[in-house]
C-alpha cells in the first residue's frame, strides 16, 4: 500500500501542502477548524512521517507526559523540564495521563500529530514489561522517546531513573539507627519494579537483625494507600515506625495519624521516600530521601535533545541516587 503523503492530505482537505505541514509543525498558526480537519484526515489515512525522516523541519517542540500532576514529584519534575527546555528555545506540550492508559495513549497520539521533536514520558505503569501500542507508533514516526522514573524493556533513547534499591536501603538503615524493632512499610503494587526495588532495599538494610517488618502493598496514590493502611490497622497495632514508599503514601499515613491522634516522631517514627514539602510549617520534621528534581529534569532533557540531534544514537540508562535528609 502506498505511503500517505502530505500532498494526499492537502488534496482531501482542499488546502495547500504548506498548510498541512504547518498544521503539524506550528499548529497555533493554522485556523482551528482547518487544523482539526487536517488532523482528522491524517488520522483516517494513518499518516505518520517516514521512520527517522521528517516531512517538516524540526518543530523545536517537546512533549512531556506524566501520570499524575497532582503528585508533587511529577508536578515539580514537569515544571523543571519545561523551564529548562524553554531556556533552550523549545516549546513544551504537557499532558497529564491521570493514571489512565487510555488518556496516556491519547496524549501520545496528539504529540505524534503535532510532530514534536521528542517525547519525555513517565508511564502510568511500573511494570517493566508494559508495552502499549503507541510505542511502536512513536518509533514509526521517528520521534525519540526518553523515559523518566519508570523503566520499560521497549526500545527508547535512554532514561533517567531513581535508584530504588538504594532508597529502600537508606530508609532501612535510618530506622535501624533509631533502634526500632517493629517496622511497617507501606508500598505501591506488589509487582511494581519501584516497589520491588524499595522493599528489597529495606530488607537488605535490616538483614538478619531482630526486627519485625510488615509490608502493606497498595498503590502509589493517596486514596488507595489510605484505604490499605486503615484496613491493616484494624487488625494490627500501630508499629514503632512506618516507612512511606513515596510522598502520596506518606501523606496517607499522616492523615491516619491525625484521625487517630497519633503524633509522628513522638508516638511513632515516620520516614518518607520522597520529600514532604513544607511539612515544617505544621511542626513536622519528617526524615526522607530527597531527589534532586532539577538534576533529573536536566538529564532527561539532555537525552531528548541528543536524540533529536543524532537519532541514530541511543542514550544511556542514567540512575540518580537520592539523598538522606533528617532535618
Amino acid at each position: 500500500m502506498p505511503r500517505t503523503t502530505l500532498e494526499d492530505i492537502a488534496r482531501l482537505a482542499g488546502v495547500s501542502k504548506i498548510t498541512v505541514s504547518r498544521a503539524f509543525s506550528s499548529p497555533e498558526k493554522v485556523h482551528a477548524e482547518t487544523r482539526n480537519q487536517i488532523l482528522r484526515i491524517a488520522r483516517e489515512l494513518n499518516y505518520v512521517p517516514q521512520s527517522g525522516v521528517r516531512d517538516t523541519a524540526a518543530t523545536r517542540t517537546l512533549g512531556v507526559v506524566n501520570p499524575n500532576m497532582g503528585n508533587p514529584f511529577f508536578g515539580r519534575l514537569t515544571r523543571e523540564i519545561t523551564l529548562a527546555a524553554r531556556a533552550r528555545g523549545y516549546t513544551v506540550l504537557v499532558f497529564d495521563s491521570y493514571e489512565s492508559e487510555t488518556l496516556e495513549t491519547e496524549a501520545i497520539g496528539k504529540l505524534i500529530e503535532f510532530s514534536v521533536d521528542a517525547v519525555i514520558l513517565s508511564v502510568i505503569s511500573s511494570d517493566i514489561d508494559y508495552h502499549p501500542a503507541y510505542l511502536d507508533r512513536l518509533a514509526t514516526a521517528g520521534i525519540p522517546l526518553v523515559l523518566v522514573d519508570r523503566e520499560l524493556k521497549a526500545a527508547h533513547y535512554g532514561g533517567v531513573y531513581i535508584d530504588n534499591l538504594d532508597c529502600g536501603y537508606q530508609a532501612g538503615r535510618y530506622c535501624l539507627d533509631q533502634g526500632l524493632t517493629q517496622l511497617l512499610a507501606v508500598s505501591g503494587p506488589v509487582d511494581s519494579m519501584v516497589s520491588i526495588g524499595r522493599m528489597s532495599g529495606i530488607r537488605e538494610a535490616i538483614g538478619g537483625r531482630q526486627i519485625t517488618l510488615d509490608v502493606v502493598y497498595s498503590d502509589f496514590s493517596f486514596e488507595p494507600a489510605y484505604d490499605a493502611l486503615r484496613e491493616y490497622l484494624r487488625d494490627h497495632p500501630w508499629p514503632q515506625g512506618i516507612i512511606g514508599a513515596n510522598n502520596q503514601i506518606t501523606m496517607a499515613v499522616l492523615k491516619l495519624c491525625h484521625e487517630r491522634g497519633i503524633v509522628p516522631q513522638r508516638d511513632i517514627q515516620l520516614f518518607s521516600i520522597d520529600d514532604i514539602e513544607h511539612s515544617d510549617v505544621f511542626g513536622l520534621q519528617i526524615p526522607c530521601i530527597h531527589h534532586n528534581l532539577p538534576e533529573i529534569a536536566q538529564q532527561a532533557l539532555q537525552l531528548a535533545l541528543a536524540a533529536v540531534q543524532s537519532p541514530e544514537q541511543r542514550g544511556f540508562r542514567t540512575v540518580v541516587r537520592g539523598q538522606l535528609l533528617t532535618q
